[in-house]
C-alpha cells in the first residue's frame, strides 16, 4: 500500500526554505560531528550533497511521519548548536521507545 505524501508547508517557497535551512544544519553537523568542513551546500540533484540529503529527509518525513524532523520555526529560530542538542534529545527518545517496545515483545 502506497502512503500519501503529507503537506507540511503553505507553499513551495516555504518547502524550499526548509530544505535549504536543513541543509545548512546538516553541513554544520558534519563539521562538528565528523570534522568535515564543506562550504558548498551542493545541488538538490547532486547525490550526497547537503541539499540532496535534506530534500530526501523531507520526502521521507512527508511519507513516513506526521511532521518534519525540525519545524520551519525551529530551523529559522534556533542556532545550529541548539538544533544539534534538540536532534540528540529526540534521537535518545526514539531509541528509548524502540528498546522499551522490544523488551515488551520478549
Amino acid at each position: 500500500m502506497d502512503k500519501e505524501r503529507k503537506i507540511f508547508f503553505k507553499n513551495d517557497d516555504e518547502r524550499n526554505l526548509w530544505i535549504k535551512l536543513n541543509a545548512e544544519h546538516i553541513r554544520y553537523s558534519q563539521k562538528i560531528l565528523n570534522n568535515i568542513d564543506e562550504e558548498d551546500l551542493g545541488d538538490i540533484d547532486e547525490r550526497w550533497s547537503h541539499l540532496w540529503v535534506s530534500n530526501n529527509q523531507l520526502i521521507y518525513d512527508e511519507i513516513m511521519d506526521d511532521k518534519p524532523r525540525f519545524s520551519l520555526a525551529e530551523l529559522s529560530g534556533m542556532n545550529h548548536d541548539e538544533l544539534l542538542d534538540l536532534s540528540i534529545e529526540r534521537n535518545k527518545k526514539i531509541i528509548k521507545e524502540i528498546f522499551e517496545n522490544n523488551e515488551e515483545e520478549l
